[in-house]
This record gives structure tokens, sequence and C-alpha cells, in this order.
């Protein structure tokens, strides 16, 4: 069975004496770190080992001179086997384990990966050789190996999920030693040779019970329903065992089905059974971290759920979890589908980027990664976990089990009476996705996704809408497209410098990176951006306003440096955006239905880096509801017609301000603007009238009658970094002055929350 040990083990082979080779074992090492003792080894010869291994004598010497480190396995086991016949003779040591052995008289390093993989490449970071390590993240933490993606390995986990079993990673310079193969390294080269180590079927249930033997306090994890049910009847006829070491996921507040199974199983066996809180919330949460710990994209999300469960398990105290991941595939068991069944599928190839699709020499789709891929994975996942949290996780199931294919009979045989017997998922992965779906989207629309080699954003999205709307169901593909993403964010883009915490800028200070003063046609001006909390649909936004600018003007007279410049005139300007989202004129992009007209227009729009615009199919398609499709169409041809002369902007002049006014989805705005594409506000002109007339009421009722006075006008606006207008007025001024005024977007273009300037004349 895979006895899964916190070790690892990292080295080099072939550097040079010194300070290079020295840096790369230490920082091999370090990225180590977390898989248990801090022993470091630097052997003499032309190999350094950085030896992580939780194990004790990780380390030996053979008779024969011959240094082994291993991780899974007593060393000295492989530096007998390897004396007495070589290479070939190790595939007769029960697996899973790996080792690398420094052969002296052949000026050889032997890596081995019997049962467990390894994996390897060519250094970097100015130091000749070969660096090896458990797990390729290792590689690339410790600044040794490029971290650039291997395209087509990411294309074929996003098809298919597999890959377990090829010698790609997901990084293009490290490559795997697959299981049952050793590679030899010499002055020659390197040569990979078969070991034969092929693990023998095993009996599931008889390998629990011997990890449950050799632990000192296990526990075990109730899940996909019939396996862990079955673990947890087995374990409970081991003696001694706490009858609080039982330990299920609760997938609530969206689905308590999972805790009603663990219940009657609980009752069945007489045994109190831990919910751990493991959903949609906490995979948020937790899925950055996840990835870091596994160095890889994964799957299957029942490995979360693995790895939330055995955190907890660690923290209450346990030293080893008993975990049915791998039953499904290995018992060949099925779960039975619930729910309708959707109108169609997605076809995986059509979301990916023009030549990175993947088939087979046929021109099909890549099949779907078999049960032996998924069976290496949950090995690999486990392992992992179990390193970074410091306990063993056994998975007696995720090997070939002697009875697959029975429908899992011997299971169904370890359950007492009572215990329900049916197979679950391992996460509600659709209920998670959906839960999740403004943050997903969000993703989606970031920039660091459009700028993948690997995804058609736009068929994303669409295809990702219609799972929404229930027309797919095809959630495992889309949380491997997310997955994905995440993981490349984690390991392939820059991390930004640290910087301190953003400060609430003052109620009389500009945003950052913007001033308070500007001058206009000779005058010089401030405008002071007010600070609000975030508007939502229904909102009374007259009250709301009026408030904010009555708590402004007590600052003011509070302060007293700004108050006499008061006794002239001053304005209040107001983003369309709260008006619009007031109104209830701003939708989710999940709601909008785009045209084909809409999707068809949206291709031909310039994208810019200050906004969306009607670059999307979303907004396009609420243009087309605001201004006709007619005109919409009218306005292409004239702009099309202008760009070819050289005159550009008659587009908007043809369609209108409203159109113009439409804003979509930023990565950098805030929630809800992320993932909602607006209209304009309705009836603007209307909007600043009632504004002013209620404004100068509040400040007469508060006895402030001067400065209501000389309250000028109150302006809707519509303001970026790229262009101002004016969208409703009720001011003494032209709309040409306030457009002007904002000349530099004092607002600001993310997440400043400032929606709201007063703006008074100061010479």
């Amino acid at each position: 069975m895979a006895d899964h040990q916190p070790g690892g083990i990292a080295g080099y082979y072939g550097a040079p004496h010194g300070a290079g080779r020295e840096a790369a074992l230490t920082a091999l090492g370090s990225a180590l770190a977390h898989r248990g003792g801090a022993e470091e080894r630097h052997e003499r010869g032309r190999i350094g080992l950085a030896v992580r291994a939780g194990a004790p004598g990780a380390s030996f010497t053979g008779r024969d001179g011959t240094v082994v480190v291993a991780a899974g396995i007593d060393p000295a086991a492989v530096a007998d086997r390897y004396a007495a016949g070589g290479v070939e003779l190790l595939a007769t040591l029960p697996t899973p384990w790996t080792a690398a052995l420094l052969d002296p008289a052949r000026e050889a390093l032997v890596l081995v990966a019997a049962g467990a993989p390894l994996y390897y490449a060519p250094a970097a970071a100015g130091v000749d050789g070969l660096a090896f390590a458990s797990e390729p993240a290792a590689l690339v933490e410790a600044g040794l190996v490029s971290s650039a993606p291997d395209t087509e390995r990411v294309v074929e986990f996003v098809l298919t999920g597999g890959g377990e079993d090829g010698e790609a990673t997901f990084f293009a310079g490290i490559r795997r030693l697959p299981v049952g193969q050793a590679l030899v390294v010499d002055s020659s080269g390197a040569v990979a040779r078969s070991i034969d180590a092929v693990t023998p079927p095993v009996d599931g249930l008889a390998a629990a019970r011997r990890a449950l033997a050799g632990s000192q306090r296990p526990a075990v994890r109730l899940g996909l329903g019939l396996p862990g049910a079955a673990l947890a009847a087995t374990a409970k006829n081991t003696p001694d065992l706490p009858a609080s070491a039982f330990f299920s996921s609760s997938f609530a507040p969206m689905d308590t089905t999972e805790d009603l199974y663990s219940g009657a199983v609980g009752a069945a066996l007489g045994v109190t059974v831990h919910s751990v809180r493991v959903n949609a919330d906490t995979l948020a949460a937790d899925l950055p971290e996840f990835l870091r710990v596994q160095g890889e994209p994964v799957a299957d999300l029942g490995e979360y759920v693995q790895y939330a469960v055995a955190k907890t398990a660690k923290e209450g105290g346990a030293d080893a979890l008993l975990d049915p991941v791998g039953a499904i595939a290995a018992y060949g068991l099925t779960v039975e589908a619930t729910g309708k069944k959707a109108r169609r599928e997605v076809a995986p190839t059509t979301l990916l980027a023009t030549g990175s699709a993947s088939t087979t020499p046929d021109g099909t789709p890549s099949p779907a990664a078999s049960g032996a891929a998924r069976l290496a994975e949950a090995r690999r996942s486990a392992d992992r976990s179990a390193a970074r949290l410091g306990i063993r996780i056994h998975t007696p199931f995720a090997n070939p089990v002697a009875d697959a294919g029975q429908g899992g009979a011997s299971l169904r045989a370890a359950l007492p009476s009572g215990a329900p017997g049916d197979v679950r998922n391992s996460a509600p992965v659709r209920d998670w996705l959906l839960r999740l779906k403004n943050r997903i989207y969000g993703t989606f629309l970031a920039e660091s996704f459009v700028n993948r080699p690997w995804f058609h954003q736009q068929n994303v999205l669409v295809a990702f809408e219609d799972f929404i709307k229930g027309r797919n169901h095809d959630a495992d593909l889309f949380w491997r497209i997310w997955c994905v993403e995440i993981w490349a964010q984690e390991f392939l883009d820059p991390k930004p410098e640290e910087k301190e915490p953003v400060r609430i800028k003052g109620p009389l200070e500009a945003n950052a990176n913007k001033q308070l003063e500007i001058t206009v046609d000779g005058e010089r001006w401030l405008r002071f951006p007010i600070r609000t909390d975030l508007f939502t649909s229904g909102d009374d936004y007259t009250r709301r306003i009026t408030s904010y600018v009555a708590e402004f003007v007590n600052h003011v007279r509070a302060d007293g440096t700004y108050l006499s410049a008061f006794n002239g005139p001053w304005y209040l300007l107001v983003s369309e955006k709260i008006i619009a989202i007031s109104q209830g004129r701003s939708y989710f992009i999940w709601d909008i239905e785009p045209s084909w007209w809409a999707r068809t227009l949206a291709k031909f729009v310039v994208k810019t880096p200050y906004g969306i615009g009607l670059g999307s199919p979303w907004t396009m398609e609420l243009a087309i509801r605001e201004a006709g499709l007619p005109r919409i169409l009218f306005a292409a041809g004239i702009s099309a017609a202008g760009k070819a002369v050289g005159k550009r902007g008659l587009f908007y002049q043809v369609a209108g301000h409203s159109v113009r006014a439409i804003d979509g989805p930023t990565e950098y705005s805030v929630y809800p603007a992320n993932v909602s594409a607006k209209l304009a506000p309705a009836h603007p002109d209307r909007v600043s009238a009632k504004l002013k007339a209620t404004i100068v009421a509040s400040l007469t009722d508060a006895g402030l009658p001067q400065l209501a006075q000389t309250l000028a006008g109150v302006v809707v606006i519509d303001a970026n970094d790229i262009g101002r207008n004016v969208l409703g007025s009720d001011a003494d001024r032209p709309e040409e002055f306030f457009e002007n005024l904002f000349g530099d977007n004092p607002l600001g273009q993310g997440s400043e929350q400032t929606p709201l300037a007063v703006a008074v004349r100061v010479g």
C-alpha cells in the first residue's frame, strides 16, 4: 500500500566543488524544508545531496561505497540490493519509494522512481549539472530551473485531467522520471532504464489494517460514500482506536447530504464523526496555498478535501490519516448522476487558443485520463499534502486493487448493518463553482488570463456563462481551467514587491497619485474626492449622497483651512456609475444574453488598457438595447468610413453619450463592478436637479444657509483616464468646464471608492 511519509529528497549531480554547488544545495534544501528533518548532507564526490526525509536513516553508505538517499524506504536495503545485483535487482523491493544513489566506482548517479516519481532538470543559475527533487516546484522555488510552462502539458491537463504517467511536467525545463524507471547519469550522459517495479494488486482493506497497526495516533476520513464507510468499519475493529478518530468533510451550508451520510455511518458504527468544514468559501481562501503545496494543478477536488481534513486531524494530534481517495478509479465504481441532463456539452478544444489544442493522430480530442493516471495523481497529491502538514496520509485504494471490477464487493462486505452503501462524489464541484462564479468570472476577465497562450478567453467566458445558466454541466472542465490559472499566477507570474497596506485617504485629501488642485481657464480649483460605501440596486441614492455631502461639510468646518472658499460657488460632481447601479441599470454579465450581432460587433472594437468599452459581447448587447441595432450599425459604418480618412471618434458621436457611458467588467474595479456591465443612468438631468434641491434643503435645515446658497450646481459625469463626458447637469457653468475640471480623473480608475467630489475655487 502507499505509505506516504513526510519525506523527500533533492540533490545536484555533476556540479563542481565550491560556492556554486553549495548555493544550489542550500536552495534545494530550503525549497524542501517543509518535508521534515533539517539535516543537510553534502556528500563527497561529484554529487551533492540535500537530504529532506522524515524517516530515520535517510542517508546510508553501503559496503561498496555507494551513497544512498531515499524516501519511503530504508536506504540500507536499497544499498544492499544495488550492491548485490545493480539497478535490476531494485525492482524486488516493495514500493513505493524514491532514491538517489551515488556510485563512486562508476562515477555515476542513479535516480530511482519505484512506485513514486522523481523530477530532474539541467540546472541553471550558473551551476552546471543535473538537479533533482521529489517534486518539481522545489526545483523552481530554489531558483535553479526556469518556471517557463510546458504548454502541451497544460493543454493535456485541461482537456483530459491526466498526464501523470508521462515524462512531461507543467514546467518546460523539468522532466518526470516515471514510476518503474531508473535514470543512470554518468560522464557519457543520461540513460533511462526500466526496473519493472510494478506494484501488484493489493487487498485495499488489508492494507488499511496494516497502516492502522503501524500508527500510534491514526485518524480515518469518511468520504466517497462506500469506500470511506468501509474504511471506517475496518478501523472500528482496530484495538485501542479512539472513538473520536473519525472525520468527515462537511459541505454545508450549500450541501448537507454529506453530514447526513457520515452521521448515518457513525450511528451504525457507534462512533463520533467530526465534521470538517470544507466548502466553496474555504476552497477560495485556501486554493493558492494548496496549489503551492502541490506545485501543480490537480484534477480532482477531492484532493483538496483530503488536505483540509488532514490539516484538522493533525491539529487534533493525529500522526496519520487513512483516506479513501482513489477508490472510485481503483474499483471501477460509478457515481449515480443527479439533476437534469444538460442541453449540450462543451467541446474543450474550442476553449483553447489556436494551435494549442491537443488531439490524437486521427484528429479527435485526447481521451480522458486513465484510471492509472488518476491513481498516480492521488498518490502524488497525498504525498505532498502529507509532507507539508507533517502527517502520514495512507491511501490504500490509490493502487491497483485485487478485486477491481467487482463493483467494490469487498467494500460492501465490510459495511455494518445500517450503514448506507452508495457511492458519492469527492466534492460537489458544480455547486462550488456556482457559488464562486463571481470570483471565477473575475479570474477569466483578468489581464493575466487573457495573455496566457492556452485559452481563447471569449469562448471560455461564453461557455462558463452557459454553465451558470445550466446549459452545460462541464464543471470539471471549468475547475481545471480555473485551477491552471491560479497555479500560473502562483508559479509563473512575477510577484509584486511587498507594499505597505493601502492607507485610506483622509476626507480632505486627494486620491493616491492624484492632485487636489487643477487650473481651468486661469482659475485654480480644488477637487475633494469623497469616499463612500458601495452602492447597490434599489438604493435611495439621493438620501445617501446628501448624507455624504453633509458629512464632508462637517469635516470642512472642523478643519477650517478651506472654509472661506465656500463663500464662493462650489459644485458636487457625481460618478454616473453609482446612479446607474442604484437605478438597477447595472447587470451581472451572466444575466445578459448577448445576441449574434453583439458577439460579432464586439470583435471589431479596439481594446484599450483603460476599460473594456464595447469590446465585449455584454456591453455591446447593452448598447444595442439602448440605442437600437440600426443606429449601432449605422454608427459602426460611419466610424469605419471616418477611420479610412483619418477621422476618429465618430462612432460615439452617432451612437450617443448614453452608449459612450456603457461600462464593462474590469479586473481592477471593486466587486461587483469587476463582473458587471452597466448602462448610463436614466434621466441624468433630473437626477442632478433633484440632488441639488435636496442638498440645499438639507444644508438649510442644518443651519447652514450660506453654504446652501453658494452651491452652484450638481453634475453627473462619466470620467475615466481617457475621457470625460457630462451626462446630466443642474449648474451655472457649461458642460465643457466640468469636463476640463476632471481632466486628470481625480476620482480614480480602480478601487478608490470615491464616486463623489466637491469642487471649490481658490484663486
